[in-house]
């Protein structure tokens, strides 16, 4: 049997259970012993991995469209409309002693969320979009990223239920010591879609394939599908500025001070200093006795309140008191002043 000699991450990556696809590049006798890669199972590795043949892929710049796609390189991100092609060139290194036994190489395109929180769901089409398609093939219908190549495969890990598509390289025997291949994507569905992306982030992780699904190589990028991309891109630009500016802010300041637990106890003393500090209220003339005691009565019922919630009593809270007596005290005047005027005959009449 042939062989080959891969590094330590693919022999790891080889053994994966349980796992099965659906792929018609293989019979079903090959079928039977083949257990795919983690990288379409339940956990899956997203950190780039160029491998000893140094996978990478390139976009080129000048023929970006500031209508249909923007790339920033700040962001590793692609901003994109829906249904626009995206080439995309991939890279890697041959190495005639390392390649001895290969034949055939492919590359698969993964969408996963960014965030890690909902890396387990499966990122498929929204119903609308897929509705629209009804004359579309049957087994890329639900797939949010198509491949233009003509002879692409679609999976769908039944496990997972990941979704992926995979481009098998043509023309493999390089005429340099590179190996590069252009592959067009497009993307079905938005960002926006309610029932899709849901306005999540996602990734694509492009991996660089044997035929029996060994990984060699592993790179990934962000997408964000939108009607428009240089908006979106600057926005988000932006926003990466204003946080990055904000991290160096907030470092420079914690750098002043060698010891943060004694500055945080300084800042409560001086928290405590402040509460226990005496505050003493201008003079505040209040028109007629009726909003005179509303007064009172708002203000006690704010202390009484305060005083119920620091479970504390209620003679330790003088101004409760006061409030109250000066309360009793209006009342009783306005009470005697109702009781002489009922009782006054002259007063009734006039």
């Amino acid at each position: 049997m042939d062989t080959i000699k891969f590094e330590k991450e693919d022999v790891s990556e080889v053994d994966n259970s349980e796992a099965e696809t659906e792929s018609p590049s293989f019979s079903e006798e090959s079928e039977s012993s083949y257990q795919h890669l983690r990288q379409t199972g339940l956990q899956i590795c997203t950190e780039d991995y160029p491998g000893q043949f140094n996978f990478n892929f390139n976009l080129d710049v000048t023929e970006m469209s500031k209508r249909h796609w923007m790339y920033s390189e700040t962001l590793n991100k692609v901003y994109i409309d829906m249904n626009r092609v995206l080439p995309i060139q991939f890279q890697w290194k041959f190495d005639d002693i390392g390649l001895v036994g290969l034949k055939s190489l492919q590359i698969r395109a993964l969408p996963i969320f960014a965030d890690s929180e909902f890396q387990q769901l499966s990122v498929k089409r929204c119903p609308i979009h897929i509705m629209q398609d009804k004359l579309c093939d049957r087994k890329k219908k639900e797939h949010i990223l198509w491949c233009e190549q003509t002879d692409a495969i679609y999976e769908q890990n039944h496990i997972s239920q990941r979704h992926s598509v995979i481009a098998i390289v043509h023309n493999f025997i390089p005429c340099s010591d590179f190996k590069t291949y252009n592959v067009l994507y497009k993307f079905m569905c938005k960002s926006s879609c309610s029932m899709s992306l849901s306005r999540r982030p996602i990734y694509i992780i492009f991996t660089l394939e044997t035929l029996n699904g060994q990984v060699l190589g592993r790179k990934k990028i962000g997408v964000k599908v939108c009607s428009c991309p240089r908006r979106d891109m600057l926005k988000e630009e932006e926003i990466e500025k204003k946080r990055i500016a904000g991290v160096k802010v907030f470092k420079k300041r914690t750098s002043l001070t060698d010891d943060n637990e004694i500055q945080g106890k300084k800042l409560k003393t001086n928290n405590v200093n402040t509460e226990d500090k005496i505050y003493e209220l201008p003079p505040l003339p209040i028109l007629g006795k009726r909003l005179y005691l509303s007064t009172l009565e708002l203000l006690h019922g704010h202390f009484l309140g305060s005083a119920v919630r620091e479970d504390c009593l209620i003679d330790s809270h003088p101004l409760i008191s006061m409030l109250s007596d000066l309360i009793s005290q209006v009342k009783s005047e306005n009470d005697n002043h109702n009781k002489a005027e009922s009782e006054n005959p002259l007063t009734q009449t006039n």
